[in-house]
């Protein structure tokens, strides 16, 4: 499968402040830097914090705060990643519910949603009174291929409320989306080692490279589903694009309604062939507890041999986040290949 996505230029990192605290954990965080390929310069030897901070982010805008941002609000997927290098938010936002009082953890990963408040779960809206309350020294605001997860005037309130920070996950390859967010964790106070959660993603995707490699030509589709269409997932989604890049036979529609499906009207579910079909966990998509009713779904080659799983088109974007979504995914290819 030919990928879709076009890496963008590594975004340039302006620091003139001290950096003593990272001694501890020097070891694993130049482990991880390095395989960002970052340059980052070195603590003072006469060990006095210079004033100042400044950061490029993916909208190639200089953020420049008197010192380091240490509070922040961002979007749940972006709080599980840097909830893994120990950074705690104190507000997230797009957390969707699965019933009444249930919040969604799908693309949360391990974030304790106790630790911190929340502030927003209608798509696209942070509640501008609660933002104005928690006073964070930044807002870190995911962008799918340029366009912000928060309506412009949303944004626009916000940036009134607190410095503004853009996190781009769509437009380049998910390996190095996960190097810029090891990044931008180190630059707002990550102290953990991160080698040893850089080795498990290492492996994790050795693993799947492996899996791909024993299934042959088995041919995987990637969809989610609502009432009147089956969409099938195309190479938009990062994370396929790497599937397919490690060697995964990843079904990739050529066209589609975005670059993200093709829709299919329930009576051409069949229309690409596939040994095996992974759902969409997440609320937005229907379970197999309902689709078990669909008889265009229940007659699927792959769903009449059993090999249906699950997966998640938004993986929490750390290594350990990476690592465990991998790993989920091979030990279901694996008991299919053996089914």
């Amino acid at each position: 499968m030919t990928t879709l996505l076009t890496p963008r230029p590594h975004r340039r990192l302006e620091m003139d402040w001290n950096r003593r605290r990272f001694l501890g954990a020097a070891a694993g965080l130049a482990a991880a830097l390095a395989a960002a390929g970052c340059s980052r310069s070195d603590a003072d030897a006469g060990g006095t914090r210079d004033a100042g901070w400044s950061f490029t982010d993916d909208r190639g805008t200089l953020i420049e705060l008197d010192s380091p941002p240490r509070t922040f609000v961002t979007y749940t997927g972006i709080a599980g990643a840097l909830w893994d290098y120990g950074l705690v938010p104190v507000g997230v936002f797009g957390a969707p519910t699965r019933s009444p009082g249930s919040t969604d953890t799908s693309i949360s990963g391990n974030l304790d949603f106790s630790k911190t408040d929340m502030v927003g779960q209608l798509w696209g809206q942070v509640e501008l009174e609660k933002i104005a309350a928690l006073e964070p020294d930044v807002v870190i605001v995911p962008q799918l291929r340029g366009s912000a997860l928060l309506d412009e005037a949303n944004l626009d309130a916000v940036k009134g409320l607190s410095t503004v920070l853009f996190v781009e996950t769509a437009a380049g390859t998910i390996d190095r989306t996960v190097q810029e967010i090891v990044e931008l964790a180190v630059e707002i106070g990550a102290e953990s080692d991160m080698d040893a959660q850089r080795k498990d993603h290492d492996a994790a995707r050795e693993r799947i490279s492996e899996v791909a490699s024993s299934l042959k030509n088995s041919h995987v589709l990637f969809a989610s589903a609502d009432p009147d269409t089956m969409r099938v997932s195309r190479s938009g989604f990062p994370i396929l694009a790497d599937l397919a890049g490690l060697g995964l036979a990843v079904v990739d529609p050529a066209e589609g309604s975005s670059v993200y499906v093709e829709k299919l009207a329930w009576e051409m579910a069949d229309h690409y062939p596939a040994d095996m079909i992974f759902l969409d966990d997440r609320p937005s998509s229907l379970q197999l507890d309902t689709l078990g009713t669909n008889p265009a779904w229940s007659n699927l080659p792959a769903v009449k041999a059993g090999k249906i799983g699950t997966w998640n088109p938004e993986p929490v974007l750390s290594y350990a986040g990476i690592a465990r979504t991998y790993n989920a995914l091979a030990d279901q290819l694996l008991a299919f290949s053996h089914s």
